[in-house]
């Protein structure tokens, strides 16, 4: 820092300084100048604030100055082994899009559209009811058991069109891209159901609730992956569609669980371009448009997901919003089978049906239960273990096991 001859602080000196420094952090930063500026909330500032950033971004560019900083923090994420942990992982995290720019689905999926989705799941639900889905396939142990031998040797040879035998007849499920059909059989401690319960910053507590709920040594095996302030929309912050795809795709899951839409309460750029403000027809069509890819995505590759419904949060004005975007999502959920779609309440679990907003639970004549946190919104680990104990009921009756699960709840 300069100092004046009266060896004080000069404010000239200060404002000089700081505005050197943030040109040279400016320069440094280059392309990455844009996601500080997609954060701004108001969209038409957002606009001014991303096209400034691209104008010193190029300038950047042209420099050659802008190299550095990314350089640097990848050299520290692969010296510290942090590449492919999913909060360091860059693949999926601050992808810049344009808006108006169409979107491609990832997966080599076709792009999703609101005709024919319906009737879509609903023809799998029907051609695979018996196949693939364990409620259906629970006549008697003994069909379960053919069932189940006909379905591991169809899996081996790699034949998914092959005919799965049941106790009165045989359905043959025919092949579709977009999905990867799970047989049914008999789910075990060796051989146990992977869940893959992934969402926004709730999921920590949800996933690691569930994951104490269903204990050790289990029928269930769970992997959770929590994205603080993620959702349905904003892509560029980190993009779902891609990261699914990726997933779901390089590891056999028996069902997924989701729980998106907390930060979804905001105005967004349409794929054409245009500003969509919420609680409009137009921004709902779009917002469903979005949910449809992550959605697509995740039944293309497991038999069942579970969609979680939102919180019950203290603040008033919050949680409405949260009912808003809850309805959007229950019209939408309308669209698929129920068969391969689940919706599942947390309010019901935590505080319970029909009750107001509490902190903590008594559960019978056991100390009280604190069961959210303290910004209100977010569940505590004990709160998720409890608020999902209908997700764990669910799963009990839909798949088969050699042994029912057992419910771990809070002491």
């Amino acid at each position: 820092m300069v100092r004046s001859r009266g060896d004080s602080y000069s404010a000239n000196h200060v404002m000089a300084t700081v505005a050197v420094c943030a040109a040279c952090a400016v320069l440094l930063c280059g392309k990455s100048l844009w996601i500080p500026a997609s954060r701004v909330e108001n969209l038409s500032a957002r606009s001014v604030a991303l096209a400034t950033a691209e104008s010193l971004s190029l300038l950047a560019s042209r420099a050659g100055l802008d190299v550095y900083v990314p350089a640097l923090r990848e050299g520290f994420v692969d010296a510290a082994g942090l590449s492919g942990h999913s909060s360091w992982d860059m693949r999926y995290f601050n992808k810049r899009s344009s808006p108006g720019a169409a979107t491609d689905s990832p997966a080599g999926l076709p792009p999703p559209s609101a005709e024919g989705t319906a009737t879509q799941n609903g023809d799998l639900a029907a051609a695979t009811d018996t196949a693939d889905t364990p409620a259906a396939a629970t006549t008697d142990n003994a069909a379960t058991t053919d069932t189940t031998a006909t379905a591991d040797t169809a899996s081996a040879t790699g034949d998914i069109a092959s005919s799965v035998a049941t106790a009165d007849t045989a359905v043959a499920v025919r092949p579709d891209r977009n999905r990867k059909l799970e047989r049914a059989y008999i789910y075990s401690r060796e051989r146990p159901l992977e869940v893959y319960f992934f969402g926004d910053s709730q999921v920590f507590s949800l996933g690691s609730g569930f994951s104490r709920l269903v204990g050790k040594d289990s029928p269930i095996r769970v992997d959770v992956l929590a994205i603080h302030s993620s959702g349905f929309i904003r892509a560029d912050y980190y993009d779902w569609p891609s990261k699914l795809a990726d997933t779901l795709a390089s590891k056999r899951y028996g069902a997924a669980v989701m729980m998106l839409g907390m930060n979804d309460y905001q105005n967004f750029w349409g794929d054409d371009g245009k500003a969509l403000k919420k609680r409009t027809p137009q921004w709902e069509a779009a917002y469903k448009e979005r949910c449809r890819r992550i959605i697509d995505i995740a039944l293309s590759e497991v038999p069942r997901v579970y969609w979680l419904r939102m919180p019950l949060v203290k603040n008033k004005a919050y949680d409405e919003s949260l009912r808003y975007i809850e309805s959007v999502h229950d019209s939408l959920a309308g669209e698929y089978s129920p068969d391969t779609l689940v919706r599942v309440s947390l309010r019901d679990s935590v505080p319970g049906p029909d009750r107001p907003y509490a902190e903590t639970l008594t559960l019978g004549e056991s100390p009280a239960v604190r069961v959210m946190s303290e910004d209100g919104s977010h569940y505590t680990v004990e709160g998720g273990q409890l608020a999902t104990r209908a997700l764990f009921d669910l799963m009990a009756r839909d798949f088969l096991f050699s042994e029912l699960p057992v419910a771990h709840l809070p002491e």
